[in-house]
């Protein structure tokens, strides 16, 4: 196996944490999954321990595809495929850490979902009309004028500001 320079730095790592930020094609997927098969390999990780390797990525493509490397990688050391790791989207993790964080809260801290935009637009619509509705007062007082215009135009702002904070 031809690896280039940088590669064999990455597969030198042991212990902590590691960033991998390289451009496409650059064969990060390659070495992390090469990474993650040696570590568990070497003993460094102990999937008996429930010790596991976590690699976080952006895209679901890109999880599929960790899994499928590290798991071809660890058949070929003759170790189980399918413990030791763990691959997930940054978005996956922060909703598994939410879960965490808030089980047993409320009757529903199992039932976290992750809304798309439609949904998510649709519940910040209800917060925004419910905030407006119990501080009108406060609200119109920004109103350079009170006419149906401004009143929807200012609660498009509100509602861009907010997202903007939620985001």
């Amino acid at each position: 196996m031809n690896l280039r320079p940088a590669q064999e730095e990455i597969l030198k790592y042991e212990n902590g944490r590691l960033a991998i930020s390289a451009v496409p094609g650059s064969g990060k997927t390659f070495t992390l999954s090469l990474l993650a098969a040696q570590l568990i390999g070497n003993g460094r990780i102990n999937p008996a321990a429930d010790q596991q390797v976590l690699i976080v990525t952006y895209l679901n493509a890109s999880v599929d595809n960790f899994k499928a490397r590290i798991r071809q990688r660890l058949e070929a050391l003759e170790l189980p495929s399918d413990r030791g790791f763990d691959v997930r989207t940054l978005h996956s993790l922060a909703l598994e850490i939410v879960r965490l964080a808030h089980s047993g809260i409320g009757p529903d801290s199992d039932t976290l979902n992750v809304l798309d935009d439609n949904q998510s637009s649709h519940y910040l619509a209800l917060a925004v009309d419910s905030w407006v509705e119990q501080n009108l007062d406060l609200w119109l007082a920004f109103l350079p004028e009170d006419s149906p215009q401004m009143r929807a135009r200012w609660r498009d702002i509100t509602a861009r500001t907010a997202r903007v904070f939620i985001r």
